[in-house]
């Protein structure tokens, strides 16, 4: 007996990938049809159907709409509304991931690699702000990062680039990637989400949207941190373009906020800065990003550190917030963001991170995985395999 299509589960499919109606039937003209069951597609058609609007071939004979939800906790606040249901680029990312992440946690045991310490290290302990001035402390200890480590970096994407790897070279996987896989046309919304992750004993695992600011990214990688600190998995935050929410989310989002914030511009320094900035411009806008220039951190960080310590009045406060939302919007409306470009084999070593990209080479070369599964696990043709990792290792 043939297995008919499900009408709801392809109406479900579309409004799910964003796409709209008319470009499906501008691809498969007879798609009207196919939901009034007055004509059946192809098997080809259907493929074609399917993996334009990402969802696995069995579903549209579905008896209901599958649930493609998250699998994991969601720690996103907007506009404090309950949050929708994840796109079809973050669930596959999020998926991804955790295959990534759960071939890692089977090596790693297999071959004895001891916990990572950090990792809940903190469970159980008050969300106060007194212990998330303690917890940044313990990071840039963790970390081997003083209060002044970006100081000595030239741009935002140096102090990125130095974060990874201090967090790569504690046993903790930093992925950043723009994209889903390696598909450039299948881009990830800064606006819906800025990052997650994934908890694990000996393998943790954080995700950056690599969409979002520099800036932003630094905060982001902290506030996983932290998240990683009380062992929580989950997807975190939607992207505030100034990479802070202010304060106005979860008990536990507002603490790892504070944490990220503390770690990237500490309280210790926050006051002598200001009196250098006081004593350089008359101008707090300025004061503000001459102390974000040095952390290489968003402006509104900055601002919020100023306003905690009492240094700029709440009404002051708001009213650097809207003239900086303002400064930003006009720029966006000038420039749109240009492809990361450069070498494509670093593009790729930042979408894999170095604590995979490592497992992956020396379970090969220990004989746990084929080189087949490698290229799979990697997602790389067996020439640029070869490159990456003469690359990687040079």
């Amino acid at each position: 007996m043939a297995l008919a299509i499900n009408p709801d589960v392809m109406r479900w499919a579309v409004e799910r990938s964003g796409i709209s109606e008319e470009q499906v039937c501008r691809r498969f003209k007879k798609y009207p049809e196919w939901l009034d069951m007055s004509s059946k597609p192809t098997l080809k058609q259907l493929m074609d159907f399917t993996h334009m609007v990402h969802i696995n071939l069995f579903d549209v004979y579905a008896p209901a709409v599958p649930d493609y939800g998250f699998q994991i906790a969601d720690f996103r606040t907007q506009d404090g509304g309950e949050v929708v249901s994840p796109s079809p680029e973050l669930y596959d990312t999020i998926e991804l991931t955790r295959r990534r992440q759960n071939w890692m946690s089977e090596y790693f045991t297999t071959e004895g690699r001891e916990p990572v310490s950090f990792v809940g290290s903190w469970r159980g302990t008050a969300l106060t702000p007194d212990n998330a001035t303690k917890l940044a402390k313990h990071l840039h200890h963790f970390l081997g990062l003083d209060e002044r480590w970006a100081f000595r970096l030239r741009t935002q994407q140096d102090a990125v680039r130095e974060l990874k790897n201090s967090v790569e070279s504690r046993g903790i996987s930093v992925a950043i990637n723009g994209v889903v896989g390696d598909n450039s046309h299948r881009r990830l919304d800064v606006s819906e989400f800025r990052g997650f992750v994934l908890s694990d004993a000996v393998a943790p695992a954080i995700f950056i949207n690599g969409q979002d600011a520099k800036g932003a990214q630094l905060f982001t990688i902290i506030h996983e941190l932290a998240h990683l600190a009380f062992a929580e998995t989950g997807v975190v935050d939607p992207a505030n373009p100034d990479g802070d929410s202010y304060g106005f989310g979860a008990s536990m989002e507002r603490f790892c906020d504070r944490v990220a914030a503390e770690f990237l511009v500490s309280s210790n320094l926050i006051g002598q800065e200001w009196r250098e900035a006081v004593a350089a411009t008359t101008d707090d806008y300025e004061r503000v990003s001459r102390i974000a220039r040095n952390h290489k951190v968003t402006f509104m960080v900055v601002a919020r550190q100023v306003f905690d310590n009492g240094l700029l009045s709440k009404d002051r406060f708001f009213e650097l917030y809207r003239r900086h939302r303002a400064i930003m919007d006009a720029q966006n409306q000038k420039t749109k963001k240009k492809s990361d470009g450069g070498n494509p084999y670093d593009t790729k070593r930042y979408r894999l991170g170095t604590v995979f990209s490592e497992a992956v080479w020396t379970a090969l070369n220990s004989d746990f995985i084929t080189l087949g599964d490698a290229y799979d696990l990697a997602g790389l043709t067996s020439k640029s395999f070869d490159e990456y990792y003469r690359r990687l290792f040079q």
